[in-house]
């Protein structure tokens, strides 16, 4: 476990701050919206009182992922889970676990998928990037058409029920689930395990 040596000195006990009480809600977890949160929290003139999170499984680096677990994953290396641990989020930013399914802007309010509203001053996105379920386009294979005959369409999304072996692998959790299944369902024991990405 890793711990944070915090140093405080007299000029930055008895120096102002100025306190700020605008609502900032930041969704997404990613490397922009926690490098965001880390700038607020630790301005040295400024105190944030409402900082809030919203991501769909919390502050990141809370599960310490294995060595086989990491590999799933591509990394840009901002931050390691000793950069979480030492940071400390949690401490100052309040976290909403959940999906943001829509924004009322007129409103100042963003609605998650419980149904719940949480009312903000400044909305910052931080999605990040995201996989999804690829869409079948709907091809003949018995065509064999090329690319440029295929139909194209970027706005169609995949509705269907999402098969049990296939797994959309945006963060740790995710991970986890799928490194899960693989060893539940194996069918060797020893050996190794194709997996398609």
């Amino acid at each position: 476990m890793n711990f944070a040596l915090n140093h405080t000195n007299r000029k930055l006990m008895l120096e102002p701050k100025i306190t700020v009480n605008a609502k900032i809600v930041v969704v997404g977890a990613s490397t922009v919206g926690i490098s965001f949160l880390e700038t607020l929290v630790f301005c040295p003139h400024l105190k944030f009182n409402n900082l809030t999170l919203i991501s769909t499984h919390g502050l990141p680096g809370k599960n310490l992922l294995a060595t086989e677990q990491r590999r799933f994953l591509a990394s840009n290396h901002c931050f390691s889970d000793k950069d979480y641990a030492l940071m400390s989020l949690c401490s100052w930013v309040n976290v909403v676990v959940g999906r943001m399914t829509g924004i009322d802007r007129a409103a100042k309010h963003v609605v998650l998928s419980q149904g719940e509203i949480l009312l903000y001053d400044h909305l910052v996105l931080c999605t990040g990037q995201q996989y999804q379920v690829p869409c079948p386009s709907g091809a003949d294979i018995s065509q064999h058409l090329t690319n440029r005959e295929v139909p194209h369409s970027g706005m169609r999304r995949y509705t269907d029920v999402v098969p049990c072996n296939h797994f959309t692998l945006n963060d740790e959790e995710d991970c986890s689930k799928a490194l899960a299944w693989i060893k539940n369902n194996s069918i060797t024991i020893e050996g190794k395990d194709v997996v398609n990405c």
